[in-house]
């Protein structure tokens, strides 16, 4: 059985270049059974030895920034994620990957309900960084799209 866990990362600036990105390298290559042990969770290591992670997309404003980010994460892993931009990538991205496990959100502050309540809409899990959002109207509908999908969301 294949496990492994498709993402997407949706802004690759300050954290998501700098945190997420990176992050998500150390995952693709090493596992995750190796951060289970570091965090001293040794007793699952095991069990999670077989899941895999794989950075399939990153979506940013511009070309440039993606070209940029997908660059660097090849030249760790090996492996060049697709590069998406623009106004709305995250669409395309959902579009373009349905299989796709987890969206991690590391937009501008301001714009990180989109990109959720498009990912919880297609039942995919959510990463976000905080805040979640920025009004409490928002964060309702969030809260709301994740419980009706069923998705995971995590700040």
């Amino acid at each position: 059985m294949d496990r492994t866990i498709k993402i997407a990362l949706a802004g690759a600036g300050m954290f998501g270049g700098d945190v997420h990105l990176r992050a998500y390298a150390d995952l693709q290559r090493f596992g995750i059974a190796g951060q289970l042990t570091r965090l001293g969770l040794d007793q699952h290591a095991r069990e999670f030895a077989d899941v895999k992670f794989e950075l399939v997309a990153i979506a940013t404003r511009s070309n440039a920034s993606a070209k940029k980010s997908a660059d660097f994460f090849s030249r760790i892993t090996h492996h060049a994620p697709r590069c998406f931009h623009g106004a709305t990538p995250w669409r395309d991205i959902l579009r373009d990957f349905p299989d796709l496990d987890v969206m991690a959100v590391a937009t501008p502050d301001h714009l990180h309900t989109q990109p959720i309540l498009a990912a919880l809409a297609k039942g995919v899990h959510v990463l976000t960084e905080k805040p979640m959002c920025l009004t409490i109207h928002e964060a309702d509908e969030i809260i709301a799209a994740a419980e009706k999908s069923g998705a995971k969301l995590a700040v």
